[in-house]
């Protein structure tokens, strides 16, 4: 997936990390994306999160996953944790995530999940609103239109992907699969699965 560089301010977050990353953050930002964007690059803001995530699924990045961005409220989560916000106005009425949203956000929690060895559950994947719960302002975030069980499912299959039905020709199985860069997660090409008798192989488009 192609993630836009838009930085946050240096005041609005804090190089390096002092913990373990073992969580992620999901947030709603009451925002535009590039006004979410463009509000965590002005010194005025004191706040910020690693990544933003539009309606139609682009993504921008403000901070490093190596560096600590002031998004939970909580420094010890800020500390823990990958905090994601995602284009939306709950302020103005019931909002739910556009199905392009929540799939490339699941691509890029997938990813996040990856390379910092996090479980893919609601103990580890988290909303605002489970982070010191009591407080009020927290709780719309993401809100309870937020669809946890099917988000989840989506980033095992990326993670997991179910293997696709094949066809048989000449006593061989051949089944379609996906390439993907284990550095990055992303789809580099297409192949297809051969199984006869007495071998694999794998051709590749």
């Amino acid at each position: 997936m192609s993630i836009e560089q838009r930085p946050a301010h240096p005041g609005n977050y804090t190089k390096g990390r002092t913990a373990r990353i073992d969580r992620i953050v999901i947030h709603v930002a009451d925002g535009t994306y590039g006004g979410t964007l463009t509000w965590f690059a002005q010194d005025a803001a004191p706040a910020s999160a690693h990544y933003t995530v539009a309606t139609d699924g682009r993504t921008g990045q403000s901070v490093q996953e190596g560096d600590t961005a002031w998004h939970a409220g909580d420094w010890r989560m800020n500390a823990r944790s990958i905090g994601i916000e995602h284009e939306g106005m709950p302020s103005r009425g019931p909002w739910t995530p556009s199905a392009t949203q929540l799939q490339a956000s699941a691509r890029l929690v997938a990813s996040i999940c990856q390379r910092h060895d996090i479980p893919v559950d609601r103990a580890h994947i988290i909303g605002h609103s489970d982070v010191n719960p009591d407080r009020k302002a927290r709780q719309g975030c993401p809100g309870t239109t937020w669809p946890w069980d099917a988000y989840l499912n989506m980033v095992r299959e990326i993670l997991n992907p179910t293997p696709q039905p094949g066809h048989v020709k000449d006593g061989q199985e051949h089944r379609p699969v996906r390439l993907f860069d284990p550095r990055t997660n992303q789809q580099v090409g297409e192949g297809t699965l051969i199984e006869g008798s007495d071998k694999v192989y794998l051709k590749v488009k």
